[in-house]
């Protein structure tokens, strides 16, 4: 299991505010997330600044499988105003759940999941929120929502050290908690972005970015 989460948590890449599932284009993007519940590695490439097509890889720890998927992500809508930026994504994915849990009776089957996230920020403050949903044909089908607010308390120069202080509020009713609040602490500079957190119940979570 360390190995597991070890390998997790060597890669994610970002050269914005926020990580975001597009990049500009040509962009190589790769995310990796990692909380109580779940370890997620996303690698992404942008052929344009509208459109990224790449490949997730994700272990549910308490549900005890892995997801192998192809993904895509499409930026419906980009509102840049003199200090702020609003972006609406569309993303979906399709791929093969495989797991060794006694209690399922299909070890290997087809899952598909599909997304609709907005975020706003300016330099000060930063809200976003994403819904999600998750099925595959007899082993798993769950709808998760994620909602943040946060904000900086010091504006740093172009290549400085940036820091976010954030709350987080996430959502899957069919969990044994099914609401969690989380208590983020957000650094990035230049294309590398940390997170460090913990929620209510002394969970860690803990999120590298790295964009190329």
């Amino acid at each position: 299991m360390y190995a597991i989460k070890l390998f997790f948590l060597l890669s994610f890449c970002l050269s914005n505010l926020s990580a975001r599932p597009v990049s500009y284009s040509g962009g190589l993007t790769v995310m990796s997330y990692n909380d109580y519940y779940r370890n997620t590695l996303l690698t992404h490439y942008s052929p344009t600044s509208k459109i990224s097509y790449g490949h997730m890889i994700q272990y549910w720890q308490n549900k005890e499988y892995w997801i192998n998927a192809l993904n895509v992500n499409y930026l419906a809508k980009r509102i840049n105003k003199k200090h702020s930026q609003a972006n609406f994504y569309f993303k979906g994915g399709l791929g093969l759940l495989n797991t060794s849990y006694e209690n399922y009776n299909n070890k290997n089957e087809l899952v598909s999941y599909g997304e609709y996230a907005l975020d706003w920020e300016t330099r000060r403050y930063f809200t976003s929120y994403a819904v999600s949903l998750m099925k595959s044909e007899t082993i798993d089908s769950t709808i998760m929502q994620k909602s943040r607010i946060g904000f900086a308390p010091y504006i740093a120069d172009y290549g400085a050290l940036h820091t976010w202080l954030m709350y987080e509020l996430h959502s899957m009713p069919d969990n044994e908690h099914p609401i969690i609040s989380n208590f983020i602490l957000r650094l990035f500079k230049s294309t590398n972005l940390l997170e460090l957190g913990i929620d209510d119940n002394k969970n860690t979570t803990l999120n590298f970015i790295k964009r190329f």
